[in-house]
């Protein structure tokens, strides 16, 4: 796969798409760069596409949540990229009071205020510990330093 020289491409702290230091707001080219997001072995994400290689700069994570609904009794996130997902099984991460899922990679999807308040309609608490309870899914919410996350 060759390496294009194309407008620099970076994802800011909300989830939103640049190219060249202006926000993309076309919906359509947002979806194609995120559904073709790919990261390698160093933590360094692009863009693979028509064996083009498009390197993309992250400030914190590559995905967004906006909001969160429930369809048959499973949390559907919807991303700022306009996809629509379950929320993957495994925990949600706490990292300076900012939630996070892994959906693709360690941590790679930050919850917005408004998502993780809709899922925390579902909290629930036991031997001091928390977590979100959709039927019988369970993901414990757990704090963990910086450090721990690399």
């Amino acid at each position: 796969m060759s390496n294009f020289s194309g407008p620099e491409v970076f994802v800011d702290k909300n989830g939103l798409w640049y190219a060249d230091g202006v926000q993309m707001v076309n919906e359509e080219i947002i979806k194609l760069f995120a559904s073709h997001l790919t990261k390698d072995d160093h933590g360094r994400y692009r863009i693979d596409w028509r064996n083009q290689s498009y390197p993309v700069s992250v400030e914190d994570a590559p995905f967004f949540v906006q909001s969160v609904t429930e369809q048959a009794g499973q949390p559907m996130v919807q991303l700022y990229d306009g996809r629509k997902l379950p929320l993957p099984l495994g925990d949600i991460v706490i990292k300076d009071n900012i939630p996070y899922i892994s959906l693709f990679w360690n941590c790679d999807t930050k919850l917005s205020r408004a998502s993780y308040c809709e899922l925390c309609k579902n909290l629930i608490e036991r031997d001091g510990r928390y977590f979100i309870k959709y039927r019988d899914n369970e993901w414990l919410i757990e704090e963990k330093s910086l450090l721990a996350l690399k």
